[in-house]
């Protein structure tokens, strides 16, 4: 294997590479089971709301399982809670404001708007007896630590191949001043 320089620096980065790509492979293990048991979850919660005509109770309980889901799971996901109106569809409530909203759970909700949640934040709406409900959450955060462990290893791997290509290159012109000699 004339053609791979195995010195110190070589070797290093190839075993901090290879542990990165196995520390990326049992992050993403992790992630996709905490992922499962959310989606779980998080259908559950949703099963409760959709179709349902609300009393003051469900709202408390919506409350408090919003609540539960967001500490177990470190989620931000969000719930307003809009009485009907005449004239209004349903994707138009997405974008109504929220002081028009008889209920924002978590009450920090509207404080967290800006472009990655504009733009990352799914939103979907359910029809709840005379409320209409806006529900918006980050759908897999939890594969963002692998995706930076296995970017990390990606470069790493990169300026391996590279210090390989820079060893094959001089290795040659060598060869070549041997043999003009």
């Amino acid at each position: 294997m004339e053609f791979f320089e195995f010195n110190k620096k070589t070797k290093g980065l190839l075993y901090i590479f290879l542990l990165f790509l196995a520390l990326g492979l049992i992050s993403f293990n992790i992630a996709d089971s905490i992922k499962s048991e959310y989606s779980m979850v998080r259908d559950n919660f949703i099963s409760q709301i959709n179709g349902k005509d609300l009393s003051n109770n469900d709202i408390n309980k919506i409350e408090n399982t919003l609540q539960a889901i967001n500490e177990k799971f470190q989620t931000s996901e969000s719930i307003v809670i809009f009485e009907k109106k005449d004239g209004v569809n349903d994707i138009q409530y997405s974008y109504l404001d929220l002081i028009e909203a008889e209920y924002v759970f978590p009450m920090n909700a509207g404080m967290k708007e800006n472009l990655i949640t504009e733009s990352f934040y799914p939103t979907e709406g359910f029809d709840a007896g005379k409320y209409y409900v806006v529900h918006r959450y980050f759908p897999d955060w939890f594969y963002l630590f692998p995706i930076g462990l296995f970017s990390v290893s990606g470069v790493l791997f990169l300026l391996w191949i590279l210090f390989q290509i820079k060893h094959v290159y001089t290795t040659r012109l060598i060869k070549l001043k041997l043999k003009t000699h």
